[in-house]
């Protein structure tokens, strides 16, 4: 299977046309886009298949020479369709339905949290030095929580606690991270 910069390069190719800006806002985007994607479905075989559809819709766009205004809603909406047909033809149901509020929430927060592809990158980075600042415990809740996608109950049932104490102490951490990462983006010499 082909990367969707692969086909993209290879679509503008045939036509020997230089890659056209909707094609190169979707390449600036990709890792932001694919992180929408991926939070509305939990599940990184479909967000990839669910990329390469709205990476290839977007080809078509720019092929029609499109004049789109704002490309980010444009491209979000354009993912929360494809991801709304990917839930209704899944037979696979997971225990927590997609929803349309969930949708909205998620796109809202990732327009709002939209912007440079380096201030992106630069705030990855303090994550994961701001991780790295975190103690032993705090560490391992988070992987489990976020990396490993442990439900509630079995982290609380880990611990010997309940899930709303944990979901305390999950709120405390991303605090946490969160100021470390502002202090980090605010420091002199920073470029944000």
């Amino acid at each position: 299977m082909l990367t969707f910069q692969a086909s993209a390069t290879l679509v503008l190719g045939m036509t020997n046309a230089r890659p056209a800006d909707l094609v190169r806002q979707l390449l600036e985007q990709r890792d932001g886009l694919f992180g929408f994607i991926l939070a509305l479905t939990h599940d990184r075989e479909a967000a990839e298949e669910i990329f390469q559809e709205v990476g290839l819709a977007v080809v078509e766009e720019s092929a029609r020479k499109a004049e789109i205004a704002r490309f980010l809603p444009w491209v979000h909406e354009l993912a929360r369709r494809r991801v709304a047909e990917y839930y209704r033809r899944s037979s696979r149901r997971r225990a927590v339905e997609h929803s349309e509020p969930l949708d909205e929430l998620v796109s809202l927060a990732f327009q709002e949290g939209a912007g440079d592809p380096a201030a992106v990158s630069l705030r990855q980075e303090h994550l994961e030095s701001c991780l790295e600042d975190l103690s032993p415990a705090q560490r391992e809740l988070i992987e489990r929580r976020y990396r490993d996608r442990a439900p509630l109950s079995q982290i609380a049932a880990k611990g010997a606690t309940t899930e709303g104490t944990v979901k305390v102490l999950l709120w405390r951490v991303r605090r946490q991270l969160a100021r470390c990462i502002q202090g980090k983006m605010s420091s002199p010499g920073e470029v944000v």
